[in-house]
Formats: C-alpha cells, sequence, structure tokens
C-alpha cells in the first residue's frame, strides 16, 4: 500500500514538473528587459551592478521573509498547545547547552576550499584574466557565465544537440575534463566544489548561530524527499530529447551568473531558489537531496578514488552518523559486514566520520590514504576537563 502511495506521488510530480518544463517560459520570476550575458571588471565595480544584483536581492529577502514566517508559525503552535505541540519537548530542552566541539582541521580545509573555488568559479576568470572553458566539472555552476574559469558539464549534458554541434576537438575535451572529475572526485565535488553547496552550508550556519530547530533527520523526510529527486533527475535527462532548457529550473541560475555581473531573466529557477535557501535553512543540504546532476555523479562512486571506509566491529550502532548525514544514508550506521560504505548518495562532507564517538570506526580515503578518521578525543573535546 505505501510503495503504490509513492509511485502514484512520484507520478503526480512527474506530470507537475512537465508542466512546469513545458510552461517554463510563461512563468517569469524576474525578467530583464534585455539579458546581458558578458561581464567586465568595470561594470563588476559601478553602480550598474547593483542593478544586476536585484533579483538576488528580491530572492534573498522572500527566503527571508519566509524563514521568519515559518518561525512565527511554530511560536504560535507552542502557544496554542504548549503542551502536546511537537515543539515543546524542543523548547524546554533549549536551556541545556550541548558542549562545542573544538574545530576540526579537515573541516577547517573543506571550507576553505569550498570558499575558495565559488569565488574562482564566479569572478576567477573576470578578475584575473585566468579561462579554461573547454574545462568542464559536473556541479551546477551555471555555463551562462562565461567569465568564470571553467564551464560546468550541467548545460552540455542536458543539450547534447548543442554540444554535438562543437568541432571533435572540444567534444573530447569535454567529455575527458568531465569524465576525469567524476571518476577522480565522485560527489566529493559536491562536498568541497559545489557553489550551490557553500550556499546551503551557510544557511545551515545561520541557524545554528540563530539556535534555531531545524528538521530532524528522519526516514519519513527521506521518503517525501527521494520521488522529487527521481521527478527531477527524469527531468534533466528528458529535457535532453525533447528539446527543453533544464536551466530554467536551475537554482543556480540564480547565484553564478549574478553575482558576476550579468543581467539573467529567471523562470521557475528564481521560485525554486527561494524554496533551496529557506528549505537548507531548516534542512541542511535540502537541495543537494533532490539534484540531479549530483545523483548521476554519485553512481559512479564505485570507481571514485574518495570512499567512506566503516570499521564495523568498533561500531556500537548509535545511530550518531545517520543523525549528522545531510543526506540521509542510514545503511553507515546499519552494515555490519562490509568495510566500504560509500553510496551514490554521499557527498563526502565527513559529518559522519566527525560526528562518530568511537575511535577508528569511520574514516574517509582517497586512493587508501585515510584523510580524516573518528576520535572519541576529537568528540569530548569540548566537555572540560573534571576540577581535582
Amino acid at each position: 500500500m505505501r510503495s503504490r502511495k509513492r509511485i502514484i506521488i512520484t507520478l503526480l510530480v512527474c506530470l507537475g514538473l512537465a508542466a512546469l518544463a513545458y510552461y517554463a517560459y510563461l512563468f517569469p520570476f524576474y525578467e530583464f528587459e534585455t539579458n546581458d550575458y558578458e561581464a567586465s571588471r568595470e561594470k563588476l565595480f559601478s553602480a550598474e551592478y547593483l542593478k544586476t544584483l536585484l533579483p538576488l536581492f528580491i530572492i534573498t529577502g522572500l527566503s527571508a521573509l519566509g524563514i521568519v514566517l515559518i518561525i512565527r508559525l511554530r511560536k504560535l503552535m507552542l502557544r496554542a498547545d504548549g503542551k502536546y505541540s511537537r515543539f515543546a519537548a524542543r523548547q524546554k530542552s533549549k536551556k541545556a547547552k550541548a558542549p562545542k566541539q573544538k574545530p576540526v582541521p579537515f573541516m577547517i580545509v573543506r571550507w576553505l576550499i569550498m570558499i575558495v573555488f565559488s569565488f574562482l568559479m564566479i569572478w576567477g576568470g573576470l578578475l584575473f584574466g585566468l579561462k579554461m572553458s573547454s574545462i568542464s566539472i559536473p556541479i551546477l555552476s551555471c555555463p551562462w557565465n562565461t567569465e568564470q574559469m571553467t564551464e560546468s558539464s550541467c548545460y552540455y549534458l542536458s543539450h547534447l544537440s548543442e554540444l554535438f554541434e562543437m568541432p571533435v576537438k572540444s567534444i573530447l575535451i569535454f567529455f575527458g575534463s568531465t569524465l576525469g572529475f567524476i571518476l577522480l572526485l565522485g560527489r566529493a565535488v559536491c562536498g568541497f566544489l559545489c557553489p550551490m553547496g557553500l550556499i546551503q552550508d551557510i544557511m545551515d550556519k545561520i541557524r545554528r548561530k540563530t539556535k534555531t530547530e531545524g528538521i530532524s533527520a528522519n526516514e519519513k523526510v527521506y521518503s517525501v524527499l527521494t520521488p522529487i529527486k527521481w521527478c527531477m533527475v527524469l527531468l534533466f535527462i528528458g529535457l535532453c530529447f525533447i528539446g527543453g532548457n533544464f536551466c530554467n529550473f536551475c537554482p543556480a541560475v540564480a547565484t553564478s551568473p549574478i553575482l558576476a555581473g550579468m543581467s539573467t531573466s529567471l523562470y521557475v529557477s528564481g521560485f525554486l531558489m527561494i524554496f533551496a535557501l529557506i528549505g537548507g535553512f531548516f534542512k541542511r543540504r535540502l537541495f543537494c537531496s533532490v539534484c540531479p546532476l549530483g545523483y548521476i555523479v554519485g553512481l559512479f562512486h564505485k570507481v571514485s578514488l574518495f570512499r567512506i571506509k566503516k570499521d564495523c566491529t568498533a561500531c556500537t550502532e548509535c545511530g550518531a552518523c545517520y543523525e549528522a548525514c545531510p543526506m540521509g544514508i542510514k545503511s553507515i550506521y546499519t552494515e555490519r559486514e562490509k568495510k566500504d560504505v560509500t553510496e551514490a548518495n554521499c557527498i563526502m562532507c565527513g559529518e559522519c566520520v566527525k560526528c562518530c564517538p568511537e575511535d577508528k570506526a569511520l574514516s574517509l580515503t582517497c586512493a587508501g590514504i585515510k584523510l580524516y578518521t573518528s576520535s572519541r578525543k576529537d568528540i569530548m573535546s569540548g566537555y572540560a576537563p573534571r576540577k581535582k
């Protein structure tokens, strides 16, 4: 009965996305009179740049408004039924502060890589004159932004007709560079390189700093996201053959080209960016859970150099790794035999390793070399030593 319900929901979502795909050009969120896909240093430091950022300001403002309204709604639920409301127990437990874990070097490095790479992907070519337009990486950094250092592969993978109109040499470089990134890094590009990933992680940091209750990781949440993910994958692949434009649905269109100083019209992508920001605030990496290109890249996890390894004898099945995983990968703690617990959904963020309380139970490796290993000492670093 439950599987039948999921199939029906999936079909309805597919029909809805198919209708949006067909009429996407009729739903402009924000439209410039004339699109300008060229940027320059002079424009980047001019008053005209603020006009280019206007759609992003609107999206940010609407997202902030949505977040405030949701928080307000929670407070009204508590006021109406403070004893039995689902937020009542959490409200009471706010007084008890959990110890703050010391910064982990691996996480510091990951954040630095994300920040630097996002900066280079948006403004690198514009500011430093470095262009590698023939090199494509499989992340949703908008290819309309021609001033970035590299191109993303999503556009040409969803517009195969345009790809095969290019010279043979360019086609070979495209497939070579894309496959190279996929085989070498896998979904580590999502955890380390993707600008959309950085934006979502920043939203999660803001939520934690404001001490706002997020959406707890549970199977019900992921059972709702799974049909949406498959619909997005079908939409991404389907538009390759029927001649649509997936960029009309991609939230990255509202960030990368606009930040680089390009006047870009937004359609359904503008609305989806609002939902991505609001959802990313309450549920970490929400868009990553439904990102079609990320999942397609993840299908090659068997040949990626990055792996998540588990010592099943050290695991106590506490479930901390599952609770910490932004992608909701449950098998990482239920697996009792295999050493390699890497899955297609894993973005190699290292959160499971960070929160594991057992020494060497979980490890993130690259080509067999351990980059980050779980440590009880790291977990206990937030607790003050006893006074004698």
